[in-house]
């Protein structure tokens, strides 16, 4: 389960709630039926089946990478806890960096470091905060890999936390969304993607244009809701054909690689921004616009 939400919606506080870690205002905290004490209430805060793999990653900082999983296995038998630890560091690519000081790896091998310990000992629970946010894109690429490979190996639930709706839509089962410390979504992130409850959540999750209903009626569609209803489209809803009686004028091109983004003017205050393949288009061109009304979908401000 991934939760997304915006710079303090509370993202990092409902994780330290639910690792034991901060006492909450109201209710309670439950694995298997088993309430989860707060720190007011424990010498030692946390509990034994939930682990929080923090942003800053947390490793010790004068020891191999080896002996910062191995920590993690103290209190098992010696034979048990080398041949875990040599698993995990197979298992995490880390194989060649285990003799290494923390400060002597790259960040995505602290973060695979953190990640190891903390399924050490085979918790319930793993709980991330912003597991890819301090890493470049080939790292982060393979921490995301690496995370969906153990979640499935070692039969763990992980509910990670995230500003960055890619990394969530692409691995999570389940995705909420976070504003203000409340959930104001929980679904199949398919259907957070395309039928988002409001505003907000859809610019989370991706690039997105938000309509008025005189803006929809330029682009020729009929609106299906009354008042002051918005409403999404996602650019690559957006089809560029030259013989569409809707017409625009190109006034950006940003490319993306694979894809290529188009800002396109149609009146004076209507702008959107439409995704295609076709790296032929400049600035200033006419451009025709075809959507389909089913691409619409209604919103909340």
């Amino acid at each position: 389960m991934a939760l997304v939400g915006a710079s303090g919606s509370g993202k990092s506080t409902l994780l330290s709630l639910l690792a034991g870690l901060l006492d909450a205002d109201g209710g309670d905290v439950r694995v298997d039926g088993e309430r989860v004490p707060g720190p007011s209430e424990k010498l030692i805060p946390g509990h034994p089946a939930i682990r929080l793999v923090h942003q800053e990653y947390q490793l010790m900082p004068n020891v191999s990478i080896r002996e910062n999983i191995s920590y993690a296995l103290r209190f098992f038998e010696r034979t048990y806890r080398d041949f875990r630890t040599d698993e995990l560091l197979r298992l995490c690519r880390l194989t060649g960096v285990k003799d290494r000081l923390p400060r002597q790896v790259s960040g995505g091998e602290k973060q695979r470091t953190a990640i190891a310990r903390a399924i050490a000992d085979k918790p319930a629970i793993l709980l991330l905060d912003e597991p890819f946010s301090h890493l470049d894109l080939p790292n982060r690429l393979m921490v995301r890999e690496l995370l969906f490979e153990l979640i499935q190996q070692e039969k763990t639930a992980c509910l990670f936390v995230t500003h960055d709706a890619s990394d969530a839509l692409s691995i999570a089962d389940t995705l909420g969304i976070l504003q203000d410390g409340e959930l104001i979504q929980l679904d199949e992130p398919r259907t957070v993607y395309r039928q988002p409850a409001t505003a907000y959540a859809a610019g989370l999750t991706g690039l997105v244009n938000i309509l008025t209903a005189e803006q929809v009626s330029r682009l020729g569609l009929s609106v299906r809701e009354a008042g002051n209803t918005l409403y999404v489209l996602r650019p690559e809803r957006i089809q560029l054909r030259d013989d569409s009686p809707v017409t625009g004028l190109i006034q950006a091109i940003f490319f993306k690689g694979s894809h290529v983004e188009v800002e396109i003017n149609i009146g004076e205050t209507t702008s959107l921004r439409a995704i295609t393949t076709n790296d032929d288009l400049v600035v200033g061109q006419p451009i025709g616009l075809v959507v389909d009304e089913k691409s619409l979908w209604p919103v909340r401000s």
